[in-house]
């Protein structure tokens, strides 16, 4: 009789095997195994005859502090038997079950000296505890990250700002001080709609919008406010962040930096571009458009020409004997003379339409968009006058002063118009004008070609 003879043995072990929890009984004379219930197995995979005695299975604890927790517990008993009921206080163990894994149970124990048994209870606790260790775990690292957050909004230098849409817990980091000079509770305390420049209050409020239609990130200049009421020029660059529970944008996180700087550099650096491009289309003497600029303006002009209802005229100036003026006054009066008369042009011609450009050499050109072949013949005398009242002495030619020639031409309203021919016109037109004694003008209309 297993159970002893007063007790139903195979009641009992149904009662055992039912139980959710896993029991192993075990006899106190000979300190050995009897009984291992079904729930015992199943966590564990041992059954009776794995181990024959209570002190073999104490080897099952792989980690040290677990096997002398046990056998302490247990042992108070066996160190001073005696005939009471004697309870074995709850332990938190891990034991390594049959299939090598480990497992941490929940051990209860009961001794009933009088019978003879040692009654011994395990609780599977193992995921419960692998969810403690991953809670503990994701609130050390919650801790670790809100440290690691809080010290990069701390330290960070740009301005960050989280705001709900609805405005409410809104939120600045101590680089606010750095950027406007208010204090994070100052900063906080204005209404949003204050802080940028009036100005730009619109294009602030169109960008908040498009953060609150999606999750998307924009970046955006705007002047903010300071302490002492100037503005200064800030980017910042949001990012709309979702409801959890209805996965729509709630409110954007912005990084703001003052970018005062940036936009110095950023005007020097234009300025020094409009410089260059400048410098690369003017006529490094004269100071007036150069050969390549004129080119790009005639192609430009030509095509506008055979589309349109209007003309284009064309001058082509050459300073009369002015080998013999360098020859005589030298390099440097020439280059005196050759700006005088640039500038005589300039403000003969007038019309900011109209391009005054250095063809080359002594040269010189008018590109006169919108004007007809009367218009060309008054600025072509114009610019005669102009020059011949500089009274620039010179000696070699026949008036005793420098004087131009001029050649012109003017293209038909809406004809295809093939630039460099309109060019090779104009200077027909100029040996003309030299060939009739020079200080003259001659006009070649370009339906003679």
């Amino acid at each position: 009789m297993f159970f002893g003879p007063t007790q139903d043995e195979r009641s009992l072990t149904i009662a055992l095997n039912a139980m959710p929890v896993g029991i192993s009984w075990a006899t106190l004379d000979d300190q050995k195994i009897v009984f291992m219930n079904r729930k015992f197995t199943e966590i564990f995979g041992y059954v009776v005859g794995d181990f024959a005695l209570i002190t073999d299975w104490i080897a099952f604890y792989p980690y040290e502090e677990d096997r002398a927790l046990a056998s302490a517990r247990w042992g108070e008993f066996f160190t001073a038997p005696s005939s009471d009921e004697f309870l074995v206080q709850a332990m938190e163990l891990r034991i390594r079950c049959k299939n090598g894994t480990i497992k941490t149970i929940l051990h209860h124990g009961v001794i009933l000296p009088d019978a003879g048994w040692a009654l011994a209870t395990f609780i599977d606790i193992s995921d419960r505890k692998r969810d403690e260790v991953f809670l503990r775990e994701a609130a050390r690292q919650a801790r670790e990250n809100q440290a690691i957050y809080k010290t990069l909004l701390d330290h960070s230098p740009e301005m960050i700002i989280l705001s709900p849409f609805d405005r409410s817990r809104r939120y600045v980091s101590p680089a606010v001080v750095n950027v406007t000079g208010f204090t994070q509770a100052e900063y906080l305390a204005i209404r949003p709609d204050d802080i940028p420049h009036p100005d730009d209050i619109a294009a602030m409020q169109v960008a908040i919008a498009d953060l609150r239609l999606s999750a998307a990130t924009l970046a955006f200049r705007y002047r903010a406010l300071r302490k002492d009421g100037s503005y200064t020029w800030v980017e910042a660059v949001a990012t709309s962040y979702l409801d959890p529970q209805t996965q729509r944008p709630a409110g954007f996180v912005a990084t703001v930096r003052d970018i005062s700087d940036v936009l110095e550099r950023e005007r020097a650096l234009a300025s020094e571009r409009r410089m260059l491009t400048e410098a690369a289309s003017r006529d490094e003497l004269t100071g007036i458009a150069n050969r390549r600029v004129f080119n790009q303006a005639l192609a430009r002009e030509a095509s506008r020409v055979s589309r349109a209802s209007r003309e284009l005229s064309l001058l082509l100036i050459d300073v009369d004997h002015f080998k013999l003026y360098n020859d005589t006054s030298g390099h440097v009066a020439g280059d005196s003379c050759l700006c005088a008369v640039a500038q005589a042009i300039l403000g003969a011609v007038g019309r900011t339409n109209d391009l005054v450009a250095r063809f080359g050499g002594e040269e010189f050109v008018v590109l006169a968009p919108s004007t007809e072949a009367e218009g060309a013949v008054v600025l072509a005398h114009r610019i005669l006058h102009a020059v011949a009242g500089l009274n620039i002495p010179h000696p070699a030619a026949r008036r005793g002063i420098v004087t131009v020639s001029i050649g012109g031409t003017t293209s038909p309203v809406g004809v295809r118009l093939d630039d460099t021919a309109l060019i090779e016109q104009a200077d027909r037109a100029l040996y003309l004008a030299k060939a009739n004694g020079r200080n003259t003008f001659c006009f070649l209309p370009i339906e003679a070609l």
